[in-house]
């Protein structure tokens, strides 16, 4: 890749697991009990690669298995962007493509395991390596996106709403951050007052719309304008350009998914795309959960 891979930030930051909310136990419950039952039925070949690791969520989920399970698996985790893992016992590995992943001495792989990672990279390669590092008879298990799951169908929504607030972040917050800081909060001219009457506008306007409230526009506008209002230059404007920034890379990484899951296509598409790297037995089938939805498709298949 020529530019930074969009989700480096975000594990470098040290997140524990994308498209899993840090505050829901149930989602995680799920996702991990999900992966238990992939091992359970699945006549394991080790070592085990989980392709698009982050930092290593599967890889600690599938090590807690092997010691539930009094099971030993040899688990390897790699990822193409740079990671933070939070388990530095795991073995991952960084700035590892899987489109030319290969293991040392010309070993093979057992069984390679991805949950929303396949589909990130260029699958069409990717898989033709991944079924030539294959052992003979060993499987591919894959958690992938899907155009019915609510991850795409948010990430989509939220993706079409960043210029709108883009657009209101320049045309109101702006303005009036400058405003504060210049004639106080008691003093501001008739264009400032304007401007703080648009953004309570847009605000209630928006305010039950769930992709407005995930993007926590109403606490980081109302920060860095406090700040403002209170003559604190630099922790304003810190505050609303580490907002606009962080906007900014998380569109970066909804560009990524909205790519990675049409590269997918339907179910038919999905299943010849790993027809055409030359695996076989391939199934696709949605993965959903009672609470909480469709969270995506699982693909399996054999060498």
């Amino acid at each position: 890749m020529t530019q930074r891979n969009p989700w480096t930030y975000f594990w470098q930051k040290g997140a524990k697991a994308s498209f899993l909310d840090d505050r829901s136990r149930l989602q995680t419950y799920q996702m991990r009990k999900f992966w238990f039952e992939r091992m359970d039925e699945t006549d394991l070949k080790q070592p085990i690669v989980d392709i698009g690791t982050g930092n290593g969520i599967v890889v600690h989920w599938l090590t807690e298995y092997s010691q539930e399970k009094g099971k030993k698996l040899d688990v390897l985790g790699i990822d193409s962007a740079e990671l933070k893992p939070f388990n530095e016992a795991l073995q991952l590995h960084a700035e590892t493509p899987y489109e030319t992943f290969k293991l040392s001495s010309n070993k093979k792989v057992g069984t390679f395991v991805s949950h929303f990672g396949l589909e990130y990279g260029d699958m069409q390669t990717g898989l033709k390596n991944l079924h030539a590092q294959l052992k003979r008879g060993g499987s591919v298990i894959a958690l992938v996106h899907s155009t019915d799951s609510n991850i795409y169908k948010n990430s989509k929504a939220l993706f079409e709403f960043i210029p709108s607030v883009l657009k209101q972040l320049k045309k109101s917050v702006t303005p009036l951050q400058e405003a504060l800081l210049k004639h106080g909060p008691n003093n501001l001219p008739k264009a400032a007052l304007q401007e703080q009457h648009n953004l309570n506008q847009f605000a209630r306007k928006y305010e039950r719309y769930g992709a407005f409230q995930a993007m926590n526009f109403v606490p980081a506008t109302k920060h860095a304008l406090q700040a403002a209002a209170q003559s604190n230059s630099d922790e304003s404007h810190r505050v609303l350009s580490g907002y606009i920034n962080a906007i900014n890379e998380h569109k970066a990484r909804l560009v990524s998914l909205l790519k990675a899951t049409e590269q997918l296509g339907d179910t038919a598409n999905t299943t010849a795309i790993f027809e055409g790297a030359g695996f076989k037995n391939v199934t696709v089938q949605t993965v959903a959960f009672p609470e909480t939805g469709v969270v995506g498709s699982c693909a399996q298949c054999s060498k």
